[in-house]
């Protein structure tokens, strides 16, 4: 028997994908990467946004619409949130409740399709942030005993994978009955053997508690961290249902460039809810603009049903939505970039991906140029510009080109970036 999954959202609904597919070939099916050709095809659905949503329709139709036809199993948190509407769909054949996918994903321990692992940590959420449908549909904090993280990291480790990634709903919360949070964890994680780096998920400001800065100093956890600031207007923050004013925000994003001076900090913001005008927006605007970020995930605000900002309706027009979405990533591109060419001339340990490309611990995406190079295993590369990587085709294994792109070229030792070469992508 022929298994697919498919999946809609976050890296959270891709870890329990991951588990989903451990489970079924646990129960002896084999797991394929298309619907076509599968007798069960399960759709694991995502509902933060309305995009989310069309996004997660449109796997499920594309399912049904397979033939020959598979059946077709709906779980996930459109699922959970609007079953009635997925029922709705012609074709659909089972959909499950927020328990019967925990029964599935969370037994074993994930079968990544990447060659970084994804280990889900923690789920549920209790703040009720008043934009968050995923706090409501996924239900209050619960954490995977620490025996059992530490078991599922041994086995990702022994599997060759040497970058992990930690998530979570909300991974900051993580804590178990002994009293083990996520310094804890960290800590346990840390000193097993082998060689591998940690990756963290998202994490809320008020995250950064005091026993878990100097965990962060250690080398193995990658300098990216995430963090959902949201806005920089303090009124809309507390509109939003946020407990933190922007300043301890910012107070987190400084002090983790202080630790890791070469740290690539992205944040969360929410463009267009209710209550945000322009002096609103400018105020957010310059708050990002003050901060070390090297990067946005910027979200155009949705009414999600059953949230408590649902009632407040759409607030900002959409033409103006669009183009503060847009002014927004324009900022985010030009602050990729700007970081991106800080690093040119240096070496960073990467993880290879797919094909040529790859990741870097400060979370660059590169192009690779070297043989022999096995996925999931990490490596240190020499970072160039698009530019310059082409006059490096000639190059002696022990030396590189200057970041300036003249061709001149710099001595450095051989085991340092290990003969690879990756430029900027």
């Amino acid at each position: 028997m022929r298994a697919a999954v498919l999946t809609a959202g976050c890296r959270l609904n891709q870890a329990e994908s991951d588990g989903l597919r451990a489970w079924l070939r646990q129960e002896g099916w084999t797991v394929g990467d298309g619907p076509a050709g599968a007798d069960v095809c399960y759709v694991n659905t995502c509902a933060v946004t309305g995009r989310a949503e069309r996004s997660s329709i449109q796997l499920i139709r594309q399912a049904c619409r397979t033939r020959p036809k598979p059946k077709v199993v709906v779980l996930g948190c459109l699922a959970e949130s609007a079953p009635e509407r997925v029922w709705g769909i012609l074709g659909v054949n089972e959909v499950w409740s927020r328990e019967e996918k925990q029964r599935a994903v969370d037994e074993s321990c994930p079968w990544p399709e990447r060659s970084r692992a994804l280990l889900k940590v923690q789920d549920g959420c209790s703040r009720r942030c008043h934009f968050c449908l995923a706090a409501l549909v996924r239900g209050e904090p619960k954490s995977l005993p620490v025996g059992q993280v530490l078991e599922r990291f041994v086995q990702l480790v022994d599997a060759g994978y040497q970058e992990i990634v930690l998530t979570g709903l909300n991974l900051g919360c993580y804590q178990v009955p002994d009293g083990t949070d996520l310094a804890g964890l960290l800590k346990r994680l840390l000193a097993l053997p082998g060689r591998f780096r940690i990756r963290l998920g998202s994490l809320e400001p008020d995250a950064f508690k005091e026993s878990l800065w100097p965990v962060l100093a250690d080398g193995r956890i990658c300098p990216h961290f995430h963090i959902p600031l949201q806005s920089g207007d303090d009124k809309l923050l507390s509109a939003m249902g946020r407990h933190l004013p922007a300043a301890s925000g910012a107070a987190v994003v400084e002090r983790l460039v202080r630790l890791r001076p070469d740290a690539c900090i992205g944040a969360d913001v929410i463009v267009g809810f209710p209550g945000e005008n322009e002096a609103s927006f400018l105020r957010t605007e310059q708050f990002l603009d003050s901060l070390p970020l090297a990067y946005l995930h910027v979200f155009s605000y949705s009414p999600r049903p059953g949230t408590t900002g649902y009632c407040l309706g759409e607030g900002v027009r959409p033409a103006v939505k669009r183009e503060r979405v847009a002014r927004l990533r324009e900022f985010s591109a030009r602050r990729r970039r700007q970081f991106g060419q800080r690093f040119v001339g240096t070496c960073r340990e990467a993880v290879l991906e797919t094909g040529q490309r790859a990741l870097t611990d400060n979370y660059l995406r590169l192009r690779v140029s070297a043989a022999g190079l096995l996925p999931k295993s990490l490596f240190r590369a020499f970072i160039a510009d698009a530019k310059s990587a082409g006059l490096l085709t000639e190059r002696r294994r022990d030396a590189v080109i200057d970041s300036s792109g003249t061709g001149h070229l710099l001595v450095r030792c051989a085991a340092e970036c290990e003969g690879v070469l990756g430029w900027l992508h």
